[in-house]
């Protein structure tokens, strides 16, 4: 259904999400808490579960993504993983190509993928969803540039020889991701925090 994204789509979606401005949004069902919470007193048995809806934020826009459940009885403080936003939009906007691509159609969508009709029309369910979740979010118009860029990504995979496509330059390795990269990072990370 998806593909894993490459280094270049990521940086146009992390570009996209800075120049308009979108968050990820953290917050726990009791209270509100954002990202981090020490556990109360709770039975050890059970351990320190603790429940978060993760919403992504433009301006006065908040969409719902999807629940976490997270903590376990040998954790110090439980944590809900920052998702960058870009991360967040990736999933939602390759559903969304699927359904646009069949023309919003169900019949088309179940002929075009699943050979279960059943499966075909439950998927289809979840990327309308994902479609409506990225308008209510974006507006019609960035809608239609964030598919635009994961589109043109996806062609241009495809376009490229199948020997080419999982191969590094020669003589260079992953980057090393040390120190010095996450320091990089980090930017970023309070830049989101901060908003």
């Amino acid at each position: 259904m998806f593909e894993k994204p490459t280094e270049a789509l990521m940086t146009d979606l992390e570009r996209f999400v800075f120049r308009h401005r979108i968050f990820v949004e953290a917050r726990e069902f009791e209270d509100g808490v954002i990202f981090v919470r020490e556990p109360k007193g709770r039975s050890k048995k059970l351990g320190p579960r603790r429940h978060f809806e993760v919403f992504l934020r433009r301006e006065r826009r908040r969409v719902h993504f999807y629940t976490v459940t997270c903590g376990s009885a040998d954790q110090m403080k439980s944590q809900v993983p920052i998702v960058f936003p870009e991360k967040a939009l990736l999933r939602a906007a390759q559903a969304a190509l699927e359904y646009e691509d069949c023309g919003r159609d169900v019949t088309r969508y179940s002929a075009a993928y699943p050979k279960d009709l059943d499966a075909g029309r439950a998927l289809f369910g979840y990327v309308r969803s994902e479609s409506r979740l990225l308008e209510q979010l974006l507006g019609a118009r960035l809608y239609r540039d964030l598919l635009r860029i994961v589109r043109r990504h996806r062609r241009e995979r495809e376009s490229r020889p199948p020997n080419k496509r999982m191969q590094p330059p020669r003589g260079r390795g992953r980057p090393h991701s040390g120190p010095a990269t996450r320091a990089a990072d980090a930017p970023a990370v309070r830049r989101i925090r901060d908003e």
